[in-house]
């Protein structure tokens, strides 16, 4: 029978358990998302659509987490198995399903078709009750770690042990019982024995009795030494005198142990350590005490790598440490006196960057102290982890961006807003009128360059629209070709039929031109930029890097170069903010990080690929998008025509910020109004508990200490309904989005803002209708 039919004979009912609690997780998903969609009310739909989409996770974990245990031993019974594969009592190590992982010798022989037919149909040949055995030991493993059971087989008495280990392994074992006449049914086993805390000996073997010559209460009676937890090696005290012997000690619960003695007589050379290695199902290496490899199974040569024979090869030449040096982790392993935990290792020769995680065991062979190492494929864990530290490094600075660029606009606004002011008081003529320009353009270039973090950090204000790639290339073009200079030449390709797209047309626009300028500084001596844009759908999920692509329908845009290429090293740097390969002064490290910005902030996806030498592709992935027109806000009712205020208005301006509030609160007496000042939302209300006082409009900002903007208005608009609103903020739209549906007549004013757009927008407010509503549920 061929290994693929065995493999799959051997993981048959993992794979049937996985895929009924995988039917039952995506049925709840379905139902769940079905329910979503019938459902009217958009919070129970959104909390549906989150449950659905959490159940969908939870079975993608689920289904990582059987991969990554069916690939897994636990480590203290590939210790065990040096001992085991000599051993005269079968042993076999079964899955949570009862399926065979491995069998030693004997067990080869006492049950020849266990791992074709499974151990229960095996056992059947032997001991006809073997159903109703399993059971009951499976049963006995609910209350402790092992289970005993004694019976009389076709080949005389015998103990049946099931062990529980790690991953939901069991260690199956058949031990020969004495008969009544004092004959053994069987050849002699491995000597075990088990010990408490306090060292009282609770169980033995028959072998361990005929090699002492009796039961034994405590260690005292076995071992000229009794040896502690972490000693491999002992004297057994014997009627013929003391025999030297290894042990291989597996700690179970409640501190006690239990304890394998093999004679040194019976191991007489390393090859007899290493019988069966071959045939393990997870990777595994004997050690020297100086890193040579003495063995490597077929699983292990496969991770590291190697080609034919491991002589003379150094694991510490196969890995590379990741916190600290191979060789003084080998070195602590062979001389501490515990186990020492799981290290991840970089392997360093294959095409693709892999991980492993490897634990190394002391024990002993005939030649002196050897390390038996424990191989697991952790490049999937290391990848997730890379991608989560990644993700969790820029939400960090997006963090810091965003909040650096919220005081910034306050700034900026106080300085262009003063600006603004000072010139309306100087004509052309004047001498200061240039200054005050330039104080006024750099200002501007400045809340540019804050725009930028903003992007970033994805908490600028985005106008989507439905946008057709083919005609904003087109409308492109022209500007493009002027950006990229006479040595360089500017080719656009579209395909006939591309689906529309929802985005900011404007920052699409930007992204792209980052993307071209980009491709023409690496370009030094000319060359050509390609700009293709084409539809891509996606019938299943797709791996781009550490990103995965939902299946669907996309518009693709692709801009390549052919220039100096980026490193690969550099290469997961550049959408970083402040990071730039182009020396100082040519560029601020933004433009990439706010491409990457805009388009997360859009739904899409940006992938870089380079070739030293050869080039550099950047492509996008926006969904495509299906429907027939974006949604358009509700009209809302007419109430009764509140008084025109052309510059006569009461505003009631609600700032925390002092330059701000006394920039805007004189634009807006410039020009007419009427202005009452608040510096928090908690003074705006006491002014308006006066129900003699008049306000025709409320101008605050959002963020603010104590209530912010939406917060209050909600409150005062109980009592003074109608009342049009002017949020204003230094963060994008976004934040406010919710609260401006709940909170009717309002719009946003983005900082910062000029003069103009401060008066435009009030202005725009009054001669709007206004609307009256009860808002005493949004409260």
């Amino acid at each position: 029978m061929s290994d693929q039919t065995l493999e799959s004979q051997r993981f048959a009912g993992e794979t049937s358990s996985a895929i009924r609690e995988a039917a039952v997780l995506l049925g709840a998903a379905v139902v769940t998302s079905g329910l979503a969609v019938i459902l009217q009310d958009p919070t129970v739909k959104l909390s549906l659509a989150v449950s659905a989409v959490t159940l969908v996770a939870l079975l993608i974990l689920l289904q990582i987490r059987r991969r990554m245990n069916r690939a897994r031993l636990d480590p203290k019974l590939v210790g065990l198995f040096t001992f085991l594969e000599g051993d005269s009592s079968p042993s076999v190590v079964l899955d949570t399903h009862q399926q065979v992982l491995w069998m030693n010798a004997a067990a080869k022989a006492y049950f020849p078709n266990a791992q074709e037919l499974g151990l229960v149909s095996a056992l059947q040949a032997t001991v006809p009750e073997s159903a109703a055995l399993l059971r009951r030991l499976r049963r006995g493993l609910d209350q402790a770690a092992m289970s005993v059971e004694d019976a009389v087989t076709r080949r005389g008495h015998a103990r049946f042990v099931l062990r529980k280990y790690a991953y939901g392994q069991m260690l199956f074992r058949v031990e020969a019982l004495a008969s009544r006449d004092g004959a053994s049914s069987g050849s002699v086993s491995i000597p075990v024995l088990s010990v408490s805390k306090s060292g009282t000996v609770l169980s033995m073997n028959e072998a361990l009795r005929r090699m002492i010559g009796g039961r034994a209460r405590d260690l005292n009676a076995v071992f000229v030494v009794p040896p502690a937890a972490e000693v491999s090696t002992a004297e057994v005290i014997t009627p013929d005198g003391h025999v030297p012997v290894y042990l291989h000690q597996t700690e179970l619960t409640a501190g006690r142990r239990e304890i394998a003695l093999l004679p040194m007589q019976r191991l007489t050379s390393t090859h007899d350590m290493n019988m069966g290695l071959e045939e393990l199902p997870v990777a595994v290496m004997k050690l020297g005490p100086q890193g040579e490899v003495l063995q490597a199974n077929a699983h292990a040569r496969a991770l590291l790598n190697i080609e034919g024979q491991v002589d003379d090869i150094n694991f510490v030449d196969l890995v590379t440490g990741l916190g600290r040096s191979v060789r003084s982790w080998i070195e602590e392993a062979l001389h501490a006196p515990l186990s020492l935990q799981p290290e991840v290792l970089r392997v360093k020769e294959g095409t693709e960057e892999s991980f492993l995680q490897v634990t190394l065991m002391r024990s002993q062979s005939a030649e002196g102290p050897i390390l038996t190492a424990v191989l697991h494929d952790a490049t999937e864990l290391k990848t997730l982890e890379a991608q989560f530290v990644q993700s969790q490094k820029m939400q960090a600075i997006g963090q810091l961006a965003g909040g650096v660029a919220h005081d910034f606009n306050n700034l900026l606004t106080a300085i262009s807003g003063h600006c603004d002011l000072l010139l309306l008081r100087h004509d052309q003529g004047d001498p200061e009128y240039g200054d005050l320009v330039q104080i006024n353009q750099n200002a501007n270039r400045a809340a540019s360059l804050v725009g930028q973090l903003l992007a970033f950090s994805r908490k600028q204000t985005l106008q989507p629209e439905l946008i057709d790639l083919r005609d904003t290339l087109s409308d492109l073009t022209h500007l493009l070709n002027r950006l990229v200079g006479e040595k360089v030449t500017l080719t656009l390709m579209n395909e006939p039929d591309l689906s529309p797209m929802r985005a900011d047309k404007r920052q699409l626009e930007q992204v792209l031109m980052n993307l071209v300028v980009n491709a023409r500084d690496a370009m030094p001596d000319g060359g050509e930029i390609t700009i293709e844009a084409r539809a891509v759908e996606l019938d299943a999920p797709m791996m781009r890097g550490r990103v995965t692509l939902p299946a669907g329908d996309y518009a693709c845009v692709t801009v390549t170069d052919q220039g100096i290429g980026i490193p690969q090293d550099k290469l997961s740097k550049i959408f970083e903010p402040f990071y730039t390969t182009k020396r100082t002064g040519e560029g601020t490290g933004l433009g990439l990080s706010t491409a990457y910005g805009i388009v997360k902030q859009s739904g899409g996806f940006i992938f870089a690929e380079s070739v030293v030498g050869k080039g550099t592709a950047f492509e996008i992935y926006f969904p495509a998008y299906h429907g027939q027109s974006l949604p358009v806000a509700e009209t809302a009712t007419v109430a009764p025509d509140r008084p025109s205020a052309t510059g006569d208005g009461i505003v009631l301006l609600v700032e925390d910020e002092a330059p701000v509030r006394a920039f805007a609160a004189r634009a807006l007496r410039l020009n007419g109004f009427t202005v009452l000042e608040a510096e928090c939302a908690e003074t705006a209300l006491e002014l308006l508990e006066n129900p003699a006082l008049e306000v025709d409009l409320f101008v605050t900002d959002v963020i603010m200490p104590g209530l912010d903007g939406p917060s209050w208005v909600r409150r005062a608009l109980i009592d003074r309904p109608g009342i049009p609103v002017v949020f204003v903020s230094g963060y994008a739209e976004d934040l406010l989005s919710d609260d401006e549906e709940r909170i009717p007549n309002s719009v946003f004013l983005p900082k910062p803002f000029s003069l103009k757009q401060l008066i435009a927008t009030v202005q725009a407010q009054f001669d709007a209708p206004s609307i009256s509503a009860p808002l005493k549920d949004a409260v």
